[in-house]
């Protein structure tokens, strides 16, 4: 399996508007973050993790010519708003893009974009196939078999998910100890960590790598990350066998 890091960023980019910090303003390109989003891709299956302001461009850039599912973890625009880019992948495979996610994010993304899941004036048929994820049982997307783990995002319901010895945790300010039972004895887990300071919707810095400390994955890869994060000082810094990602990272397993 292959895992692509599309973009690392928190919900503002970076470089940041407005911002005259000296990431924002950095030469390194591994501080030039889009916003979240990760690919997988197996022999058979290619599945995308959320479609983000960017996706068109992180697509293009990566040279993605397949999609066959989209997991979307939750509705916030930095994680959601670029879900019409996903059309033309419906187009050439003559059939609706199957969609994961917990049901109450699949009712919010039919409330914004009813035209994606009912009928409309551009195709036969619906561009998109939602499949509620609930429950603790396995999810089956081609040849992945996906087990969800559920957290919280301040107030927000949140669906991640492993798959195999590779899991991803995405926004996260909460999760209990049943749902880290289920990280168990992996090789590699990627997790979001936005902030160095206290914030009620993320777990800062200090915390997220406790929790790392406590799943104990071969290798933990840092995503999510806003613009006072910066690549090479994180490098320098971080306890072995954790690192910052960057925009285009791939990572084989």
């Amino acid at each position: 399996m292959r895992v692509t890091l599309l973009g690392t960023g928190s919900s503002t980019g970076t470089p940041q508007l407005l911002c005259d910090c000296p990431v924002c303003h950095s030469a390194d390109p591994r501080n030039r973050r889009t916003r979240f989003a990760i690919l997988l891709e197996t022999a058979q299956t290619t599945l995308l993790i959320d479609t983000p302001f960017e996706i068109r461009l992180q697509l293009l850039v990566a040279g993605i010519q397949r999609l066959d599912a989209l997991w979307l973890t939750h509705t916030h625009s930095d994680h959601f708003a670029g879900i019409d880019d996903l059309r033309i992948f419906s187009f050439r495979n003559k059939a609706p893009i199957p969609l994961y996610a917990l049901p109450s994010v699949i009712d919010t993304a039919r409330d914004r974009f009813k035209y994606l899941f009912d009928e409309n004036e551009y195709s036969d048929i619906s561009f998109l196939d939602p499949r509620p994820v609930t429950g603790d049982g396995p999810v089956t997307c081609g040849d992945l078999t996906l087990t969800p783990l559920y957290h919280r995002h301040g107030q927000s319901a949140m669906a991640s998910f492993r798959t195999g010895k590779f899991a991803f945790i995405a926004d996260i300010s909460e999760i209990t100890d049943r749902e880290i039972e289920k990280l168990r004895d992996l090789d590699t887990l990627v997790i979001s960590c936005t902030v160095k300071h206290d914030h009620y919707k993320h777990m800062k810095l200090d915390d997220i790598l406790v929790l790392i400390g406590r799943i104990a994955p071969c290798r933990a890869i840092l995503t999510h990350m806003n613009h006072r994060f910066d690549h090479e000082e994180l490098l320098r810094t971080l306890p072995a066998g954790v690192e910052p990602g960057y925009d285009g990272m791939v990572i084989e397993l």
